[in-house]
C-alpha cells in the first residue's frame, strides 16, 4: 500500500483528499508545517516551493495543494496571495474593488504538486469559474462571502459544510488525477 504525507492544516482539503485517495488503497497522512511561500503570482510555482521544502524537511513524499483567485477584471488579483488578502481585507473591501465592474469573473485555481526527497515533482492543476456576488453573504472568509460557484445563485458561504465538501470532491480532479499518478496508473499522464 502506498502512504504519502499531505501537508496542510486545512481539515476540509484533507478530508477531500484522504476519501478519494482511500479509494486507490493509498494511505494519505496529514502534517501541519510552516512551509516559505515564495513570492510569484504563479500558484504553481508556489506550491512546487513548498512542496520541495516539505519534502525535503520530513524526508517523505509528499503532496502540497495551493490555491489561487483570480479576478479577471481586477487584472488577476488576488492571485496566489488569497491567504493574505483573505487576513488583510473584507468582503465589502473587495467589493467596493469591483465597484462598476461589468466582468464579475473569478478563476479558482488550485494546484496539487507531489514532490518527494530526490527532487521529483508532479503537478496537476484544476481551474474552476466562479463569479463575484454583487453582496457579501453569510459567515467565514473574505472570499467565501463573495464568490458564487457556476450553478449556484449564493456565495459558498450560503452552503451548507456537506454541499461545499461534496462540490470540491467533484469539482477537483486534480485528485484522482494524483492519486492515479502514484500508483502507477497511465491516467495520472
Amino acid at each position: 500500500m502506498k502512504k504519502v504525507v499531505m501537508i496542510t492544516g486545512n481539515i476540509g482539503k484533507w478530508k477531500i483528499a484522504k476519501d478519494i485517495f482511500s479509494k486507490y488503497n493509498i494511505i494519505l497522512e496529514q502534517e501541519k508545517i510552516d512551509t516559505p511561500e515564495i513570492q510569484d503570482y504563479d500558484v504553481m510555482e508556489v506550491s512546487k516551493y513548498s512542496a520541495l521544502y516539505a519534502a525535503n524537511k520530513l524526508k517523505k513524499d509528499v503532496i502540497k495543494s495551493d490555491v489561487g483567485y483570480y479576478i479577471e477584471s481586477l487584472g488577476g488579483f488576488p492571485g496566489p496571495f488569497l491567504k493574505y488578502i483573505n487576513g488583510m481585507l473584507t468582503s465589502d473591501e473587495i467589493l467596493k474593488m469591483m465597484r462598476g465592474k461589468k466582468n464579475r469573473t473569478i478563476l479558482l485555481k488550485e494546484c496539487l504538486t507531489y514532490a518527494n526527497p530526490d527532487g521529483i515533482i508532479k503537478q496537476f492543476v484544476s481551474i474552476e469559474k466562479a463569479r463575484i456576488s454583487l453582496k457579501a453573504y453569510g459567515e467565514g472568509s473574505t472570499f467565501d462571502k463573495i464568490v458564487i460557484f457556476e450553478n449556484d445563485e449564493l456565495p459558498k458561504s450560503m452552503n451548507s459544510e456537506e454541499k461545499n465538501f461534496e462540490h470540491f470532491k467533484n469539482q477537483l480532479d486534480i485528485y484522482d488525477q494524483m492519486a492515479n499518478y502514484l500508483m502507477g496508473n497511465n491516467n495520472g499522464k
